[in-house]
């Protein structure tokens, strides 16, 4: 099946269902359907072929996806854009993804348009909040055109720089895209009844295959959140009775601290799991989570190569572990051997759904995906039950200057304990040598004044002398990727 065909099955289905919602905006999966169609043949009258490449620059709302789902069906590849990158970033990834068309808004395109005359391939651009464009699409045929799409095609072009550091086209097929959402909704119990909250952005895998094409596929309703904010998820659960909330660890990290006369002032009840990857997340907070809202928590692990790879379920599920891999898992030490239970290596995976490789970087491609396994550079450990616990990235490890090797979950988790405290993050800033500086970055409470010795004496009663940090930062916020992931590579510039 490709997603042109998986949209028109729960259609057939469940024509007037409420597909996705955002404030008092209301689509319905029929209306989707159509308003998609709409824009696959407005393209096609801008001379878009088949493979052609689309990219959407757009902010968090309906109107992205069904872009989106025009372009699928015009046979085109969406190109997937962080609106949160900097005008000199997208230059580059304009003009490395071979854009013909951009699907952008106003905002966007007043920043970009000096650059697009010089991108030689990039035809035309549309800013899909505008009347004109509206009046275009309106009048287009809501038929969808006839194109052949095969299940192996490359759909998607999604731009991460989570392995190597740098920012990379991931291609996915229409079948490596549909390839782990129905698991997902298997482990979590989703169905057609399901309302599901998030604020995770579509341009993440995450977003767009987990939560969108999960619950699409199963005819359930998306509610998007346009940002985050604690109060933000309850009161969409309440006014919406929201069985489900995605987010990422920070996310959930935020919604377990609220007090819990705070959550008692919304009804709630109707909630009843939350889904969480992206991250390492904190053990204790997500027991607070479970107990302060009554649902249960299910994490995953996965990559934008990958997709899930690992998850924990409503079966199968034990908090501080990513649950059972779904293919297969190999750990790996520096030496490319597999080491023991219970002990730390590099993620080493082999799974049906994997991406099709990096878009014009054949090396990069070779460099992690080999013999048909995938060298994910995270690091974890499986237990003796079969339960893979996430450690994390091998490059946001803090080596100290003596060569021991800290877990930044490790400190931020006590930094989490520590009173005033609402957000942490612990890395290594690089110094003037090129060494690293075990860094602490904390978030006070509600404008709270924070002691940093306070903090240190803290830390000094509950870390070993090695994973101390050696500076604290207060600061009034964390920087964060368009996810809502603390975005650990700008900290540790300093």
């Amino acid at each position: 099946m490709n997603l042109k065909q998986m949209l028109e099955a729960t259609i057939a289905e469940v024509p007037e269902k409420t597909a996705l919602a955002l404030g008092s905006q209301r689509l319905s999966y029929k209306e989707l359907g159509d308003a998609s169609s709409k824009v696959a043949n407005l393209l096609i009258t801008h001379r878009l072929k088949k493979g052609d490449h689309v990219a959407i620059l757009m902010s968090h709302s309906p109107e992205w996806l069904i872009n989106y789902f025009g372009i699928i069906k015009a046979g085109g590849v969406a190109v997937l854009l962080n609106p949160q990158l900097k005008v000199a970033e997208l230059n580059i990834l304009l003009r490395e993804a071979d854009v013909k068309i951009l699907l952008t808004e106003e905002a966007f395109s007043r920043e970009l348009a000096p650059l697009m005359a010089d991108i030689p391939l990039a035809r035309h651009i549309l800013e899909t909040d505008k009347d004109d464009y509206k009046a275009l699409a309106a009048g287009s045929s809501s038929t969808a055109p006839y194109v052949e799409i095969d299940d192996n095609d490359v759909s998607t072009i999604i731009y991460t720089s989570g392995i190597l550091g740098r920012q990379k086209g991931v291609m996915h097929s229409h079948a490596s895209l549909l390839g782990t959402p129905d698991i997902v909704s298997a482990g979590i119990g989703r169905s057609r009844e399901d309302v599901v909250i998030t604020a995770v952005p579509f341009f993440y895998l995450f977003g767009l295959s987990e939560v969108f094409l999960g619950s699409a596929s199963k005819g359930a309703t998306v509610i998007i959140l346009p940002s985050f904010t604690p109060r933000a998820v309850l009161a969409a659960v309440e006014r919406e009775k929201g069985s489900i909330f995605f987010g990422v660890p920070a996310m959930h990290n935020a919604l377990s601290m609220l007090r819990e006369e705070v959550i008692r002032n919304y009804d709630i009840s109707s909630l009843r799991v939350a889904s969480t990857a992206g991250a390492k997340s904190s053990p204790r907070l997500m027991k607070m989570l479970e107990d302060k809202f009554g649902l249960i928590l299910c994490e995953t692990y996965g990559l934008s190569e990958l997709s899930v790879v690992s998850m924990s379920t409503l079966a199968n599920h034990k908090l501080g572990t990513v649950g059972k891999p779904l293919g297969e898992v190999r750990i790996l030490n520096d030496n490319g051997e597999e080491v023991a239970a219970g002990e730390t290596g590099e993620a080493v995976i082999r799974v049906p759904w994997a991406m099709k490789g990096y878009y014009k970087a054949h090396a990069l491609t070779a460099k992690v995906s080999r013999d048909g396994w995938f060298y994910t550079g995270d690091l974890v450990r499986m237990d003796e039950d079969g339960y893979l616990e996430y450690v994390e990235k091998k490059s946001f490890i803090v080596v100290t200057s003596s060569g021991l090797k800290i877990s930044p979950w490790e400190v931020e988790d006590v930094l989490l304990r520590c009173p005033g405290i609402a957000e942490a993050a612990f890395t290594g800033v690089k110094d003037t040598r090129g060494g690293q500086i075990p860094t602490a970055f904390v978030v006070p409470v509600n404008g709270q004044h924070i002691d940093p010795k306070a903090v240190a004496d803290f830390c000094s009663d509950n870390l070993a002398d090695f994973k101390l940090p050696r500076k604290i930062k207060v600061v009034s916020s964390l920087p964060k990727t368009g996810s809502g992931k603390i975005d650990r590579r700008q900290l540790q510039k300093g």
